[in-house]
């Protein structure tokens, strides 16, 4: 009996040992829920939870409602991080909300802004088209008048040419039939005729004008349009040197002159009486063509060039301008008649009318 243990002994089951109250089982135990409005309100406070440490049995095994509880609390733990994560997300959302309503707005206003100039420059191109139209239209009618006017100073012996011809050039293609050379400025310019001097004869009489210009010793041509007749004098050092108008009276012209004076031969002038030549284009001709001396031409065309002034200083209306120049071609058609010289003889002749006309008949 001392180290033997009777079998009886040995086969019948230990005594519990008394561990406190009793155990549930698992299955039987309560599990504490978590109410759903603790998640709908956003993430629940956060308490301190201290997870008391779990105890082991006496058998070294851990109870399930400590398992239970441990797990519980660790997804506690995730639905609180999955809340803020939610939370970020909402806020995040509504950032990408606000920024792409504000951007579909600027979107909107600028479609709105492009079709608005879209809509300008239909309506802009519709009118400029409309403008062009006019300006063709206008540019027609100028031109139209463009070309009446030059019609007219070329008729008056102004050269009116298009372009940058040479002095030659527009004297060549611009004075064909014309009763006077062109003009060539002192200083050459985009003006081919610059005017320095303008008026009327009914302010200033053609005997003053002339008397101021051979003063003055300019070089140019003087205009003067008096009752559709224009009259052109190349004034050079105070004295005429080429004379000649637009006047189609044959008993004023040239020709007549010419054969009153038989200074030409008759035969000589009658092919040239149908074709209608003007005074110097006669002279022309008769130098280069029938070999007529240039003096005597010269003679003829001072002789004309009276007949001309004579009809100027009678003239008390009419309009006048100076364009300073020089006469390039038909220089040896320039004859010498001094202004004073013709001032002093017109001078003399109106006052011997003047005394015929006051004696007793």
């Amino acid at each position: 009996m001392s180290g033997i243990e009777p079998e009886e002994a040995r086969n019948e089951p230990a005594a519990p040992a008394r561990r406190g109250p009793a155990r549930r089982q698992p299955s039987l135990e309560k599990t504490d829920c978590i109410p759903a409005s603790a998640f709908d309100s956003g993430p629940p406070p956060r308490e301190d939870v201290s997870t008391p440490p779990l105890e082991a049995s006496h058998d070294g095994r851990v109870s399930d409602t400590d398992l239970l509880r441990e797990e519980l609390e660790q997804k506690m733990r995730e639905c609180v991080a999955l809340c803020r994560t939610v939370e970020e997300l909402k806020t995040q959302t509504q950032a990408l909300r606000s920024d792409f309503s504000v951007q579909r707005d600027e979107y909107l206003l600028e479609i709105r802004t492009l079709n608005e100039l879209i809509r300008k420059a239909q309506e802009e191109a519709a009118s400029l088209q409309f403008e062009m139209a006019d300006l063709k239209q206008s540019n027609k009618h100028l031109k139209a008048q463009n070309l009446s006017l030059q019609y007219i100073l070329n008729s008056w012996g102004i050269p009116v040419c298009s372009g940058e011809e040479s002095a030659i050039e527009m004297e060549g293609s611009c004075q064909e039939g014309l009763f006077f050379p062109a003009l060539t400025p002192v200083t050459p310019g985009e003006d081919p005729v610059p005017v320095g001097l303008r008026g009327d004869l009914g302010v200033v009489p053609f005997p003053d004008l002339l008397l101021f210009l051979a003063n003055s010793n300019f070089e140019g041509v003087l205009t003067v349009v008096t009752d559709g007749i224009v009259s052109k004098l190349y004034i050079e050092k105070a004295a005429l040197r080429l004379v000649g108008w637009n006047s189609r009276d044959p008993e004023l012209g040239l020709l007549a002159l010419l054969e009153e004076s038989q200074i030409v031969p008759s035969a000589a002038l009658e092919e040239y009486r149908a074709l209608g030549l003007y005074d110097l284009e006669l002279a022309s001709f008769l130098v280069t063509e029938k070999q007529i001396p240039t003096d005597t031409i010269r003679a003829g065309l001072r002789e004309h060039a009276r007949v001309i002034l004579g009809y100027l200083f009678q003239s008390r209306r009419g309009l006048f301008f100076f364009q300073p120049g020089r006469i390039l071609r038909k220089r040896d058609l320039h004859f010498q008649l001094l202004a004073t010289d013709v001032l002093l003889k017109t001078a003399a002749e109106v006052d011997e009318k003047y005394r015929d006309n006051s004696l007793p008949t």
